[in-house]
């Protein structure tokens, strides 16, 4: 860590000593005296140790303020002593000192054999339970002018990485001095934390604003990589202040190494990715095209992580610097002049502010690696750095809010030139609106007109298809209705017969009444059935002139089983009429619960009549399709009936052609249809469907196989 907290303590003469020999200093300065010679360390635990006549001799001579990475002879972890011997002045004994300490672990520490502090916490499993990194301890200095400083130590050296110099954290390290100079150092140090805090919000509240703006307008990367570059510098005096004194207390952290290897991590790639976000920012602003000085300079920051995590160099820290700042920087320096010789707005503002930038940055480093340049300028070279650091986000900032204006500005001027235009625009749509008015009316009329030729065309196209239902009816009602005809004609020539013979043996003097009896049982029985057989012709004759008839729309209870199985020969008979050689199984397969149902007989008469003409029409199509390799296809149309707890179903299946996929939405259309030109109107299924659904508040559907056939299915409710 950078900074120590010193702690004051009165002016005093120390004399360290190497075994039993110590060296005088007859001043004190201002920052007080580091503890780095004279230290004695053993590995191990002992109360014997804090004595101050304990004879360490023996013990190995160590500078614990060394880098812990550099300590080889140190353990992993465990439990050792540090001692070291004073000389103290007569003008200084009995006086309060302060120790002010950087260490990675828990320590007691022991003054003259007598415990006077404990920083951290050791377990009685000597082992580390809690502990700090700059501690702080006030001591009371005893009468003898050789006194014995024991520190009983606990610690662990966790790492992340096996990289000797990935952290510089002293082992341990002990500093005098007044406590005046404490008391203002801890001030300071005070004012820096806020600084640093301060300095973090206003990175955060400005990355996040560009941002906000990046996010209203995603087009503009400018904002983008601003908002980033500044809310990754917010982080870095985040974590600059936020381990300024160590880890904070209420962490309770055992693991300060780790600890520190994480923060060197985080600290390395939050400068790293600041430094690209800002070089890519200034590249967009200023739109300058990214050529081979741009990609060398990206490769050379973002070296900044090797470099420094894995300690390729004596000292990572300076390159870090360079690389991570000074490299980039310098080019965005070079982009912002070429854009101000190039006259871009904003370019000389940032330049100038920039350039501040860079050189408070290069004195910044000079005094944090060249002592020369730190006795000349102290503390200079930081708040330089930080006043100029801030001016730049703040400058940076205000040009994107200017260019954020000047292209609202640019937006209201269109704005105000779109209205102007608008009202033009609206003055000629309203001249178009009155001619358009009267073109309109003139073509509503036409339309009218148009509309009624239509509607009277749909009305004859519809007439057309019942005329063309009524006609395939009738062709079949033809055959149908012959077969009572002929049966008729035929009994009542065997009655005519029947009856002459009556009179010829009632003629006779000798009559035999057993044979006119018979005579007149035969006649009787041939009457039957010429009544039977002309009752049947008349309820064909009686169907076909419901057919005809236009539909009330009233539903009445009809015996759905024959009036399927009615329609479904008169189809038959009539597709014989058409085609002499038309032959075809018929399979019905009624239910007997399904019983009378309230339907509309005409309608649905209509509609079943058209779907036994859809199935004829497609195996007589597949028929003509026959070739050798399916001669032995043979037409088939089965019609069944089903009654469900609710409803009736319908079902009329053929073996025919099918239809195409393709076409299956379509099939319930107006006016589509499948048929060649000239053989349908394409109204059949459609009113159908319109029958079946707005009539009788059922379904229509349709299940095909191309090659296989086709199924039709009829759902309504009984209820």
């Amino acid at each position: 860590m950078k900074s120590i907290l010193l702690i004051g303590c009165l002016s005093l003469i120390i004399m360290t000593a190497c075994a039993q020999s110590a060296f005088r200093i007859d001043s004190l300065p201002q920052d007080g005296i580091l503890l780095d010679k004279g230290w004695k360390w053993h590995l191990g635990d002992n109360s014997d140790w804090a004595k101050p006549d304990f004879d360490d001799a023996r013990w190995d001579t160590l500078n614990p303020t060394r880098e812990i990475a550099l300590l080889h002879q140190l353990p992993q972890q465990g439990i050792g002593w540090l001692r070291i011997r004073l000389h103290v002045v007569p003008l200084l004994r009995g006086k309060i000192v302060c120790l002010s300490t950087i260490q990675v672990g828990a320590t007691e520490l022991f003054l003259n054999g007598t415990q006077v502090a404990e920083e951290g916490k050791i377990g009685a499993s000597k082992r580390i339970q809690e502990a700090t990194f700059t501690p702080v301890s006030s001591i009371v200095l005893g009468p003898d002018s050789v006194q014995v400083i024991a520190v009983r130590y606990a610690f662990a050296t966790d790492r992340l990485f096996s990289m000797d110099r990935l952290n510089s954290t002293p082992f341990f390290g002990v500093r005098l001095c007044s406590v005046d100079y404490a008391t203002n150092r801890r001030e300071l140090l005070k004012s820096v934390y806020v600084l640093e805090y301060t300095l973090f919000g206003i990175f955060l509240v400005l990355g996040v604003l560009q941002l906000i703006f990046f996010v209203s307008s995603p087009t503009l990367f400018a904002h983008l990589y601003f908002g980033l570059f500044l809310i990754a510098q917010g982080a870095t005096h985040f974590l600059d202040a936020f381990t300024k004194d160590g880890p904070p207390a209420f962490l309770a952290v055992t693991r300060i190494i780790l600890f520190n290897d994480y923060f060197n991590i985080v600290f390395c790639l939050a400068v790293t990715f600041s430094a690209i976000f800002y070089l890519l920012g200034v590249y967009v602003y200023f739109n300058q095209p990214k050529r081979a000085l741009f990609f060398v300079t990206a490769t050379l920051t973002l070296a900044t992580i090797p470099t420094y995590l894995f300690s390729f160099l004596d000292a990572p820290g300076p390159f870090m610097w360079v690389l991570g700042f000074i490299v980039p920087w310098t080019d965005i320096l070079r982009v912002g002049l070429v854009a101000a010789r190039q006259q871009k707005a904003g370019a000389k503002l940032f330049s100038f502010s920039h350039s501040i930038l860079l050189t408070a940055f290069i004195l910044y480093t000079l005094v944090a690696f060249v002592p020369m340049a730190r006795s000349i300028l102290g503390d200079l070279g930081d708040d330089l750095f930080t006043i100029s650091f801030l001016v730049l986000a703040l400058t940076i900032t205000l040009l994107l809010t200017q260019e954020r204006a000047n292209t609202n500005r640019l937006l209201q001027k269109q704005l105000i030139d779109l209205e102007i235009l608008s009202q033009k625009n609206i003055a000629q749509e309203q001249e178009k609106q009155q001619l358009l008015a009267n073109q309109n009316q003139l073509l509503e009329h036409q339309v009218e007109a148009r509309t009624a030729e239509l509607k009277a065309s749909q009305t004859q196209l519809i007439q057309k298809e019942k005329l063309a239902s009524l006609g395939e009816l009738t062709a079949g009602i033809a055959h149908e209705i012959q077969n009572p005809l002929n049966f008729v004609n035929n009994f009542a020539e065997v009655s005519n017969e029947l009856v002459s013979e009556l009179r010829e043996e009632e003629a006779k003097p000798n009559r035999d009444d057993e044979l006119i009896a018979d005579l007149f049982k035969n006649l009787s029985s041939n009457l039957q059935k010429i009544n039977h057989h002309g009752g049947r012709a008349s309820s064909i004759v009686k169907g076909m002139l419901e057919h005809s008839r236009t539909s009330s729309g009233d539903k009445q209870p009809t015996n759905l089983n024959v009036l399927a199985d009615e329609y479904f020969k008169i189809a038959y008979h009539g597709q014989r009429a058409k085609e002499k050689t038309f032959d075809c199984e018929l399979i019905t397969d009624f239910d007997a619960t399904v019983g009378k149902v309230d339907l509309i007989p005409q309608d649905m008469g209509r509609v079943l009549l058209n779907l036994y003409n859809n199935a004829f029409y497609a195996v007589n199509e597949r028929v003509k399709q026959r070739t050798n390799a399916n001669s032995n296809y043979q037409p088939r149309i089965e019609v069944s009936t089903q009654r469900s707890e609710s409803d009736v179903i319908i079902r009329v299946k053929d073996n025919g052609t099918g239809i195409p996929e393709s076409v299956t939405d379509k099939i319930f259309q107006p006016f589509f249809t499948t048929k060649p030109t000239g053989e349908g109107t394409g109204l059949g299924l459609s009113l159908s469907y319109d029958i079946i659904t707005k009539g009788h508040g059922g379904t229509l559907t349709m299940e095909s196989i191309v090659g296989e056939g086709t199924e039709f299915i009829i759902r309504f409710s009984t209820n």
